[in-house]
């Protein structure tokens, strides 16, 4: 069913904002999908190091332990087939897997940052100048916006300041989360937050 538009709305103008949150929410299932990712492989873990550990209590009680299972070494490999022989990609230990997976570590963190960076690199780099083109501005630096230079400045912080927050996150107008010197996490509560903010500011500037 096609949906008709108000007269006083630019289809061209919906057409570049509604293909920008598209953009957005493709984006966001896809933070999605690899977090829901994050608890099976790290339940998988913890099950084999359980399994391991009744094993050697048998045989080697001594290392029959979670603190002796967290010191050995996980591998992330490339199987050997007809491309090449077998080559390690990722080294670490099964303590630190179990570490960067779990709800607030490394792999969640990083994930929410890139939503971040990838959001503000679709806008400033491609739909802040189109949309502004269709509001008949004469170049895209005329088109201003609180939440887009927070955000700004938020990607500034992870890339720049090791994840940190600066004087300028915590002075946001918009998104406002973070206190000179937080670290960076970007919950998927805040990424649901941010998205819902970017769709009320591009469906304002197309009049709805």
């Amino acid at each position: 069913m096609t949906v008709r538009l108000p007269d006083h709305v630019d289809p061209k103008l919906f057409a570049v904002c509604k293909e920008f949150m598209r953009f957005g929410y493709d984006l966001f299932g896809a933070y999605l999908d690899a977090l829901a990712g994050l608890d099976p492989i790290r339940e998988d873990l913890v099950s084999r190091q359980q399994a391991k550990i009744s094993g050697l209590k048998k045989t080697q009680p001594d290392k029959a332990s979670v603190e002796f299972m967290d010191q050995q070494v996980l591998e992330h490999r490339f199987q050997a087939d007809q491309r090449g022989p077998q080559e390690c990609l990722h080294r670490s230990t099964q303590g630190d897997f179990k570490l960067r997976t779990s709800p607030r570590g490394l792999d969640a963190r990083l994930l929410g940052q890139m939503v971040v960076a990838q959001l503000y690199s679709a806008w400033e780099d491609k739909y802040r100048a189109l949309i502004a083109s269709n509001l008949g501005l004469p170049k895209k630096n005329a088109l201003a916006s609180d939440l887009f230079y927070d955000l700004n400045k938020l990607r500034q912080a992870i890339i720049h300041n090791q994840g940190k927050a600066t004087l300028e996150v915590e002075r946001a107008k918009v998104i406002r989360w973070f206190r000179c010197g937080d670290e960076i996490f970007i919950s998927r509560e805040r990424v649901q937050q941010l998205l819902d903010e970017i769709d009320r500011y591009v469906t304002g500037l197309c009049g709805l």
